[in-house]
């Protein structure tokens, strides 16, 4: 069996929301809307009056909370009390995943307006759980996708840098983790499709990632950062929704998840979390140093997190290491058929080894402008 999930509608350009009320109206007349405060306010004047004119009413709830299962439950009693026939998530991941979950539950109708091109959240059938203290927990698979999603470019091309940056990582890291996971007998053709369109969007972020980088953050939306938002919410959302519902092993993803359990990497985006993690599985699978550094100085042009001071920890480096090595958990079926060995003690190496080859592109690149500055 192959599952493939995608929205219905998937719009990317600029000034969309202006048109929300119209792609809306014939999903549901009445809205109960989850949004990030932020959010809401870069987002919330075009689209609201855009709902007003369609007729649209609607409910709103601000939102600043991690994607629970008990504000799941607790959401959701709101909006049946509502009696809402359409869900409408504005926001980052969280919000997303959230309004998503409860959409499922109540088996409504959800669209997703992104503000932050961080994740594929928008797009994605998964909402990944966490404790209210931060810690990631799980991820629930979704009967569907969201019904339609609508993704403003130049909200995104607003947002701040670092957002896109950690989509670039997110995204990046999807042909990395897929390819070990993926066979070569007839049943594996789901996967070596997602793997196909995990490497479109690696061709197109090592093409274009930095202009995009560049460019965030002003509002303008050059052909960088709509070929690269669409790489991170649609590619990589299409790549990660065929499944044939077998456990895969991905290794920078269960890093990112052991590293929510310690309160000092909570500073960290997600996507900026699995950076490092992409650098700890090369070094695992027993990549050449040159393409570790070549992968690891992209993703310092990007600002990623590269060593352990970086992701937040301030001493005891060893000790976090093994502590994070210690708290990755894989599913044992398929971490056993990658070609790769994996366990603790040799996480626990490879941490230190990207710790290392963190700090030693970082002091070259600072050696390289002060020799520019001198010039």
């Amino acid at each position: 069996m192959i599952l493939a999930k995608a929205p219905e509608k998937y719009w990317n350009e600029p000034g969309i929301l202006a048109k929300g009320g119209e792609i809306i109206a014939p999903i549901g007349k009445r809205a109960w809307i989850l949004a990030g405060k932020t959010a809401l306010s870069v987002a919330g004047e075009a689209l609201l009056k855009s709902l007003d004119e369609s007729g649209i009413v609607y409910e709103i709830q601000v939102y600043e909370g991690y994607c629970t299962l008990e504000d799941i439950d607790i959401l959701g009693k709101a909006v049946q009390a509502s009696a809402s026939d359409v869900l409408i998530g504005i926001g980052g991941g969280k919000i997303l995943d959230t309004i998503k979950a409860v959409g499922d539950k109540l088996s409504l109708p959800v669209v997703t307006v992104p503000t932050i091109a961080a994740t594929c959240a928008a797009w994605s059938a998964l909402s990944v759980i966490y404790t209210r203290q931060g810690t990631q927990t799980d991820g629930i698979v979704l009967e569907r996708s969201p019904k339609a999603v609508l993704s403003d470019t130049a909200i995104l091309a607003a947002a701040p840098p670092r957002y896109i940056a950690a989509g670039i990582a997110d995204t990046l890291v999807k042909w990395y983790e897929a390819a070990p996971n993926v066979g070569k007998g007839p049943g594996s053709i789901h996967a070596r499709a997602g793997l196909a369109t995990s490497k479109l969007a690696l061709d197109i972020l090592e093409e274009l990632s930095i202009d995009a980088y560049l460019a965030s953050g002003r509002g303008e939306v050059t052909d960088a950062i709509t070929e690269v938002t669409n790489t991170i919410i649609f590619l990589a959302g299409q790549a990660g929704s065929l499944s044939s519902g077998s456990p895969r092993a991905y290794i920078a993803h269960a890093i990112n998840n052991s590293l929510t359990k310690q309160h000092e990497t909570h500073i960290r985006l997600h996507g900026e979390k699995v950076a490092f993690g992409l650098v700890v599985q090369l070094v695992l699978e027993g990549y050449s140093q040159t393409k570790i550094d070549t992968v690891a100085r992209l993703l310092h042009a990007l600002g990623q997190p590269l060593t352990l001071r970086e992701l937040g920890f301030k001493d005891s480096f060893g000790d976090k290491a093994a502590l994070v090595a210690k708290g990755v958990t894989l599913n044992e079926e398929a971490a056993a058929a990658l070609p790769f060995k994996v366990n603790a003690e040799l996480l626990e190496q490879a941490i230190l080894n990207t710790d290392l080859t963190g700090q030693r592109i970082a002091e070259q690149e600072q050696n390289a402008s002060r020799q520019v500055q001198a010039v």
